[in-house]
């Protein structure tokens, strides 16, 4: 098999390069292994016969007449008729030296008659087929198995798949090698389908867990392409349907169709974010449309009583539907691959694999022949829907990694465009918190001045008064002035938050009730928005110890920690504490929308004893 990779795949990174390799490596191995199993036993043998068309109804005589004067030989086993309008007669020449079985290695004759030669004349010995009974068969087996005794010499036999691809596999095994052949058979079909169920609980449990749909329609369409082998197997009519002939035949290209139903869906879900619009939905749509009309017309159909052109249209359709399928899920890959270049990787090259599932499949319903076309029609679809399964299943793993990342990312970039957002409300915020600051200290904080200075003047003659109105005007400008340096230190953009703090603390410290110590180990200089929230934490703490702890002491520190990327500030006092259970004010409201927008967290501790905050933020340094 020849791979020829896409410029895409060479400019993709090595992973996904070594994930192909693997895939292509595990594909041949379970090929050669599955062709080691049922091909290669040293007691299987491929018998010359010759064939000839049915044209005129022959009767057995006649039928042998027309082979010998007009034989086709095939040589190699294999005889492939494509689609066919006829019946087909086959004569096979076997001497066997000991008892052997001649086994007809396709399990979907429709009706197959065997004749031997007795007297001259030719005896109907065995009449089996898909539209018999399974039952009928002289074998217990799928495939159809006639016994040989030695020195046998002709067989004839009448084949009938009218309006249907044709092919003819014939083997001839001795007796005692038969039932290892069969166990080696049935060994690869036990892996194949062991295989298949891990993949199925794996989804089934990913969808219970992740209660996205894709899982459930990767389900579906894994059960049916397995029953579509199955029935390719000829195990469906053993085991599920053995009475139903009527299902049969149509079961084949009825799980196909609806396999085909759900891989569209799967295609489109796969390269589409969830609870959004898939590409071409309208095309799925249609295409699936079609798929289900086909599929009710199959049932109900008379299929077997059909004439040859029917089946023959009604087949070709639904290979035209399926190729159509095929092109639009590679149109999925190619508008995909620019956005969701590793999705498409995983895709195209589950598609690979797939790709060989179908042209096989399409190949034996041509005129093909070859020991090659026997073997890939029977095992070469599997492994490739096996494959191609696998990878998808991995693709699915994939894409949830890629979906969240995406959705990372963009919750970041929400978060960013939220953050700027809050930098651009803060900052004009602060903007007129200096405005105000600049107002009342230059503005009203001058007027004040002015007052007392007119107050002392006028007053001369009344100096207690005149003591009285100049410490109440004193008082009043030292609160204006406390004020605006609340509202915004103007030196906090330039001197930083640890000089800010110091400052704060000693003017605190020179009018309040009550000591503050304060610690700072800051190294680094932040954002004017975290310096900012900070402070502005700073002075809600101090305000409400002032307002309601009590408090004679008062401790603030405020730490680096590099290691875990924290900054972490302490406010401690010695108060009567508070029920930090009540519903919170204005102030610690404010706190915590503070901290919040520095994606902090705030532990708090009170009793009377006094009370206790620490809020922890990242580090976020401020480059210079």
């Amino acid at each position: 098999m020849v791979w020829i990779l896409p410029n895409m795949f060479l400019r993709s990174n090595s992973n996904i390069l070594l994930l192909i390799t693997g895939a292509i490596l595990l594909f041949l191995f379970t090929m050669l292994g599955a062709y080691r199993l049922t091909q290669f036993s040293d007691q299987l043998l491929t018998p010359e016969f010759l064939v000839t068309p049915d044209a005129a109804n022959y009767s057995p005589e006649k039928a042998f007449d027309q082979i010998q004067q007009h034989p086709e030989k095939i040589t190699d086993g294999f005889f492939n008729a494509g689609f066919t309008q006829y019946r087909w007669w086959v004569l096979i020449n076997i001497s066997p030296t000991e008892k052997s079985w001649l086994q007809i290695a396709n399990p979907h004759i429709n009706d197959l008659r065997i004749y031997e030669e007795e007297n001259g004349k030719w005896k109907q010995s065995y009449i089996v087929g898909d539209y018999y009974p399974y039952a009928k068969r002289i074998f217990d087996d799928p495939d159809y198995w006639i016994p040989i005794e030695p020195k046998q010499q002709r067989i004839l036999m009448r084949v009938d798949k009218k309006g249907e691809s044709l092919n003819i596999p014939l083997r001839m095994i001795r007796d005692i090698a038969l039932a290892p052949y069969l166990a080696n058979r049935n060994f690869f079909h036990g892996i194949f389908l062991g295989w298949i169920v891990l993949l199925l609980m794996l989804n089934l449990f990913l969808w219970i867990s992740l209660k996205d749909p894709i899982h459930f329609f990767y389900i579906l369409y894994v059960s049916f392409s397995v029953l579509w082998i199955v029935s390719q197997w000829g195990i469906g009519f053993r085991y599920f349907w053995p009475e139903w002939t009527e299902f049969t035949a149509k079961a084949r290209p009825f799980f196909s169709n609806v396999s085909y139903i759900f891989l569209l869906e799967l295609t489109a879900r796969f390269f589409t974010i969830q609870n959004k619009q898939p590409l071409y939905r309208r095309a799925i749509r249609i295409f699936q449309l079609l798929m289900v009309i086909s599929s009710f017309g199959l049932l109900v159909t008379d299929y077997a009583n059909s004439s040859t052109i029917m089946r023959y249209v009604f087949l070709t359709s639904m290979n035209i539907i399926w190729i159509g399928a095929l092109v639009l899920i590679i149109l999925f890959i190619w508008k995909s691959y620019a956005k969701q270049k590793t999705l498409a990787l995983f895709f195209l090259s589950a598609l690979g694999f797939f790709g060989v599932y179908i042209l096989l499949l399409l190949l034996s319903q041509y005129n093909l022949g070859g020991n090659w076309m026997f073997f890939a029609n029977m095992y070469g679809s599997p492994v490739g829907f096996l494959g191609e399964s696998t990878i998808l299943s991995f693709g699915l793993s994939q894409r949830y990694n890629l979906y969240k990342k995406e959705k990372d990312q963009a919750m970041q970039a929400l978060e960013k465009e939220k953050r700027e957002v809050a930098d651009k409300m803060i900052q004009t915020q602060e903007e007129e918190r200096n405005r105000l600051a600049r107002e009342l200290h230059d503005g009203l904080g001058g007027l004040l001045g002015s007052i007392r200075i007119g107050a002392d003047h006028r007053l001369k003659s009344d100096p207690q008064t005149q003591h009285w109105i100049g410490e109440q005007l004193d008082m009043a400008v030292t609160d204006l002035r406390n004020i605006a340096h609340d509202l915004m230190p103007v030196q906090l953009q330039e001197q930083g938050l640890d000089r800010i703090l110091e400052k704060t603390v000693a003017r605190w410290n020179s009018g309040e009730g009550y000591k503050i110590r304060y610690t700072s180990q800051l190294k680094n200089r932040y954002p004017l928005r975290t310096e900012a929230a900070l402070y502005r934490i700073v002075l809600e703490l101090l305000h409400n110890i002032k307002k309601h702890a009590e408090a004679s002491e008062v401790t603030i520190e405020i730490w680096e920690d590099e290691k875990m990327n924290r900054l972490t500030l302490l406010v401690e006092d010695n108060g009567k504490g508070f029920d930090i259970s009540k519903e919170e004010g204005i102030g610690w409201k404010s706190i915590r929308q503070r901290v919040q927008y520095m994606n902090g967290k705030i532990n708090l501790d009170s009793s009377h004893h006094g009370s206790t905050v620490i809020i922890d933020v990242s580090m976020e340094i401020e480059k210079r």
